[in-house]
């Protein structure tokens, strides 16, 4: 959430009370079965209903019906929907809150709607992971293999184009070619590495190898963007020289490329969310920019000025270097272990705190990135005499709904405290 004013609710996991409901099957002690758990947003008694299916014991003790018994009936468990606003417009707002900030309040309410809307269909998020999957992986696959093959045909041409030139600024971007079809190679192999875990040699996968192949890709781009920038300068520094005719058919190829380049980097916007198309859709649209420049350096430098073209290197240059190095920077820090931000920890909590009724609150929880993904550490508290068996049994199958509900989860681990 924010820092600004907070909704009438209290955040999930702060209220814990003590209701009744009807346990049986012996799954926990006749103190435990008067005085089940249940966490509500207003703290107070939500008792789960004795007529309601949730509310009957069945036979047997397998994790799943341990689970079934005392799981919170409800789609909506801690009655957050009646606290999502329908009207969050500023006119709104200076009607409900006349001495604040309409622009500020209607932020807060919109996040705050957002937020709600991702507790209540934080059921789904296996199942819609599993659809997105389905529909979207080919396209993915696309992305990649397209930028790939685009690459390679863009680098000879902008190639041709340079030498038939002789254009600093076209050998820049010649030279960006040449190193987004390296970096291409280095994204193929690390997907393909990261999509086929070896159990026993990597217990909690290889995803993290993603990562740093886009780390490599952005080294790569820095190289060639400062061997650029000395290359430029020493040109300039050299003093004028003749300037060659202008030649069409090179910067005909030069406009397929960057036309090429548009079409992938509109592609690309759309499924940008996937880390290897996110990268691929930074360097379409860096390489956009850096060939429309050079392509203008190159064609003053020509029919102007001649130190035009190695200071439109340069700048190209810069660009690369600057734009690389940023990505280079935040991708260092998912390896480092930077923490999950936090409407993604209130998520959590959400899930934890209506895993199961026995669940008396949660100690702490901690996300962090391995990667692109994450390392969860959730502990809990539960009543003190509650049988081993039934706190065991509900640590594993919060492990797992937290594993299998978010597809960017590597490991979650659950550690039951008594109170």
């Amino acid at each position: 959430m924010s820092s600004e004013p907070q909704p009438s609710s209290p955040p999930a996991g702060q209220a814990a009370s003590e209701t009744t409901a009807p346990v049986e099957a012996g799954l926990s002690s006749p103190k435990s079965s008067s005085n089940q758990s249940a966490v509500t947003a207003r703290g107070h008694v939500d008792a789960i209903n004795p007529a309601s299916p949730k509310g009957i014991a069945f036979d047997g003790d397998t994790k799943e019906q341990v689970l079934e018994v005392n799981s919170y009936a409800g789609e909506d468990p801690l009655d957050l929907g009646k606290h999502r606003r329908s009207n969050v417009s500023q006119r709104q707002m200076k009607i409900d809150h006349p001495d604040a900030n309409k622009r500020h309040m209607k932020k807060f309410y919109t996040r705050q709607n957002a937020l709600i809307d991702q507790f209540l269909q934080s059921g789904d998020e296996e199942r819609l992971a599993a659809i997105d999957t389905l529909e979207n992986g080919p396209k993915v696959k696309f992305a990649v293999n397209a930028s790939f093959l685009v690459n390679f045909c863009l680098f000879i041409i902008q190639m041709y184009a340079a030498i038939s030139t002789g254009s600093l600024s076209l050998f820049a971007t010649a030279a960006d070619a040449f190193m987004d079809l390296v970096s291409s190679i280095v994204m193929l192999v690390t997907s393909r590495l990261a999509s086929r875990p070896s159990v026993y040699k990597y217990p909690v996968g290889r995803t993290r190898i993603e990562t740093i192949g886009i780390i490599m890709f952005c080294c790569l781009m820095t190289t060639v963007a400062i061997q650029l920038i000395i290359e430029s300068g020493r040109t300039l520094g050299g003093g004028p020289k003749e300037s060659e005719e202008l030649h069409i058919i090179p910067l005909v190829f030069v406009g397929i490329a960057i036309f090429c380049k548009g079409s992938l980097c509109i592609y690309c916007f759309f499924f940008r969310r996937y880390p290897a198309v996110h990268v691929f859709f930074i360097d379409h649209r860096n390489d956009i920019v850096v060939n429309v420049f050079g392509l203008a350096m190159s064609i003053v430098g020509t029919r102007v000025a001649w130190f035009v073209d190695p200071i439109g290197a340069i700048l190209i240059g810069l660009l690369i270097l600057v734009s690389w190095a940023a990505n280079a920077y935040e991708h260092i820090w998912l390896l480092v272990g930077k923490s999950a931000p936090g409407e993604y920890i209130s998520k959590l909590i959400y899930l934890v705190v209506t895993h199961d009724t026995r669940i008396r609150k949660v100690d702490t929880c901690r996300a962090y990135h391995a990667g692109q993904n994450y390392y969860v550490e959730v502990d809990i508290v539960m009543d003190e005499d509650a049988p081993l068996k039934v706190t065991h049994d509900v640590s594993q199958t919060l492990q797992r709904k937290l594993e299998g509900g978010f597809s960017n989860i590597l490991t979650a681990s659950s550690i039951q405290n008594v109170d």
